[in-house]
């Protein structure tokens, strides 16, 4: 029983979640140089469970909608197999949002009304991503959604919570992340592209093709590069040179992505990117404090 929970909150995903807060943490910790010990943690849990609530979500209401066949590619969707009842999976869903919102209440009160708002703003997210009138997984939204909230929302939302303002490297730096949770997502979408267009799921790949989405990623992935790049000559962080390279370790991974026939290995792949933003948001967080002075 416990396995098929482990199997329905996807932990191989999760570092979407706990990277850029990682990465804004940093930055906060750049400006101030410390950190507020109980706000960052309240911000990773909430984080992970907003995530975890997200993953849920897409397991609970595609299997409701139908989306989930036994053509899919991807990992186990317990619901549609009949591991947990759907019943059981729709109280956990509004059990970690609970949670979630519960947590954020001091973050809230901490943040004022910027946090509130993105606060109330991801808790939407977790659920809309699949759920709602307009799921944005429906309707070719979710590499932009992905983008913004685990990039853009994740960093900059991180640091503002320590800082109490918004600071522009931290904006910028989140595009990095936000360009490989795109990834991540598009990878998704490719795997799925047969099974979605049968459930007439209007994905980017389903719209634009397979060739498009292959070429999405790659390219991606190389705007993080690019990004991480241009923010070390800007703001002279030299030691965030090497993490521009970063994705010369993953070749091997990006080229089965661009030529490997769509099927099983995409899970693998899925998987090694998410290892790829982990390792890219450590390594810039390592280069921020190595050049800035705060570690030898």
């Amino acid at each position: 029983m416990i396995n098929n929970w482990i199997l329905a909150i996807r932990p191989k995903t999760l570092f979407a979640s706990v990277a850029p807060v990682i990465l804004g943490l940093t930055v906060a910790f750049i400006y101030q140089s410390y950190l507020n010990g109980i706000v960052a943690l309240l911000t990773l849990l909430c984080a992970l469970l907003l995530q975890i609530a997200s993953n849920l979500a897409n397991d609970y209401l595609d299997s409701l909608r139908g989306v989930d066949s036994e053509k899919r590619l991807g990992p186990t969707r317990v619901t549609h197999a009949g591991l947990i009842s759907a019943t059981a999976m729709k109280h956990a869903l509004i059990l970690v949002l609970s949670l979630a919102f519960i947590l954020g209440i001091y973050l809230m009160w901490i943040g004022g009304p910027v946090i509130i708002f993105i606060g109330l703003l991801s808790l939407y997210f977790a659920y809309g991503y699949t759920g709602g009138p307009f799921p944005l997984s429906h309707n070719g939204l979710g590499e932009v959604a992905a983008f913004i909230f685990f990039g853009i929302i994740a960093v900059s939302g991180t640091t503002y919570l320590q800082i109490h303002q918004f600071s522009n490297l931290a904006i910028i730096l989140g595009i990095g992340p936000g360009f490989i949770s795109a990834t991540i997502l598009a990878i998704n979408n490719l795997r799925d592209i047969q099974t979605d267009t049968e459930a007439r799921k209007r994905t980017i790949a389903v719209r634009f093709g397979e060739s498009f989405q292959r070429r999405l990623c790659i390219v991606l992935i190389a705007c993080s590069s690019l990004l991480v790049l241009i923010v070390a000559i800007a703001f002279h962080y030299v030691y965030l040179f090497p993490v521009s390279l970063l994705p010369l370790a993953f070749m091997k991974n990006w080229l089965n992505i661009y030529t490997k026939p769509i099927d099983r290995s995409l899970n693998q792949a899925l998987a090694k990117t998410a290892q790829y933003l982990l390792l890219y948001c450590v390594l810039a967080s390592l280069g921020l404090l190595l050049s800035s002075g705060n570690i030898l």
